[in-house]
C-alpha cells in the first residue's frame, strides 16, 4: 500500500498531475488529441504534449436494473445515476450519483451514494509498439448519505493504450487502474480491455465489448464480502456490450447488457451466500449522454 502511495506522489511531483478512470472517460466524452509529432520533433523536445485547449462538458443519465459496483451488487433493484464532468485541457473534475428507485436498501427515493472526483490525464502520442498512451491520476471521495461513517477518498492512476489493434473498422485498447482506499487501507487493481466494431463508415453507430478483471487485496476483499473471505484474490470479472448510438454529434443513447462472476472459488461462494448477489449476475440498461 505505501509502495502505491509513493508511486502515486512520485509521479503526481514529476509531472504535475495526472487523472481518473480512463474507462469511464472513454465513454463519457471525448477528447480530440493533437496531431502526433514528427521523428525529429520527438529528438529535439518531448514524449508528449498537452491536449489543445478545448473545453468539454458532459452530462449522462442512465437507468439500470441493479446498482452495481465492481462486479458486485450495490443494489438489487432498479437504480437511476447521473454524472455531470466539466473537462479543459486534460484537467477535468465532476459529480456522479446513484438513486434508488425502490426500498430494497432502505433508501427509496434518495441517492444511496455519490462520488466527487477530480484529476489530469496526459497523453503520451509517441509510445512506439503501444500507440498513443494516457496516464491518468485521480481523486475520488466517495461519499454515502445515510452512512457517512462508510465516507471514504481514493487515489488511483491509470495507464491507458488507446490503440493496442486498428484495422478497418476494429478497434482494441486497455487499460491498467491501480487504486488505493487511503481512509479504509484497502488496495485493488482493475484490468480492462475494450474492443469496438463500427457499423458505418460515419462512425455512428457502433457495438462495444469491455472486459474487466478485478483483484483486491486482504482488506478489499474482507471488505466487499462481508468479512468471508480473509486474503487477495480475483474478485470480480465483468463482461458487458452495449450499442453506441450517436443521435446527434452532442447526444449518444448507449443500451448494455452485462455479465458478472467471481474468478476466486472463495470470492465466488461468499457472493453466493451475500443477499443481493450470486455466484453469477446478469443485468442491464441505458444511458444517455449529452457532450457540449
Amino acid at each position: 500500500m505505501h509502495i502505491l502511495l509513493t508511486l502515486f506522489l512520485a509521479l503526481a511531483f514529476a509531472t504535475n498531475a495526472f487523472s481518473q478512470s480512463a474507462e469511464t472517460r472513454a465513454q463519457f466524452y471525448g477528447q480530440e488529441p493533437t496531431p502526433p509529432p514528427t521523428p525529429a520533433e520527438v529528438r529535439a523536445k518531448h514524449l508528449w504534449e498537452l491536449p489543445p485547449f478545448d473545453p468539454d462538458f458532459a452530462v449522462d443519465l442512465g437507468w439500470h436494473s441493479r446498482n452495481m459496483r465492481e462486479g458486485w451488487t450495490r443494489c438489487d433493484g432498479p437504480t437511476g445515476t447521473i454524472q455531470a464532468e466539466f473537462a479543459e485541457s486534460g484537467a477535468y473534475f465532476g459529480a456522479w450519483g446513484a438513486y434508488n428507485f425502490t426500498d430494497r436498501v432502505n433508501r427509496q427515493w434518495r441517492f444511496q451514494d455519490t462520488r466527487f472526483y477530480a484529476g489530469f490525464a496526459m497523453d503520451f502520442l509517441n509510445a512506439g509498439d503501444f500507440g498513443p498512451v494516457t496516464i491518468d491520476l485521480s481523486w475520488t471521495y466517495n461519499h454515502y448519505l445515510d452512512h457517512q461513517t462508510d465516507d471514504a477518498g481514493e487515489l488511483g492512476i491509470t495507464f491507458a493504450f488507446n490503440q493496442l489493434y486498428q484495422k478497418d473498422r476494429w478497434l482494441a485498447t486497455a487499460s491498467l487502474g491501480l487504486n488505493h482506499n487511503y481512509d479504509d487501507e484497502e488496495t485493488w487493481i482493475d484490468l480492462a480491455g475494450r474492443l469496438t466494431c463500427l457499423l458505418d463508415i460515419s462512425g455512428r453507430t457502433s457495438i462495444v465489448t469491455t472486459f474487466h478483471l478485478y483483484w483486491g487485496d486482504t482488506a478489499k476483499l474482507q471488505d466487499i464480502t462481508n468479512q468471508r473471505v480473509n486474503g487477495n484474490a480475483f474478485y470480480a470479472v465483468v463482461l458487458q456490450t452495449e450499442f453506441d448510438w450517436h443521435l446527434t454529434d452532442h447526444l449518444s443513447l448507449s443500451p448494455y447488457l452485462a455479465l458478472s462472476s467471481a474468478p476466486d472459488r472463495r470470492a465466488r461462494h461468499a457472493a453466493k451466500d451475500a443477499p443481493m448477489n450470486s455466484s453469477a449476475l446478469l443485468w442491464a440498461g441505458i444511458r444517455l449522454g449529452w457532450q457540449f
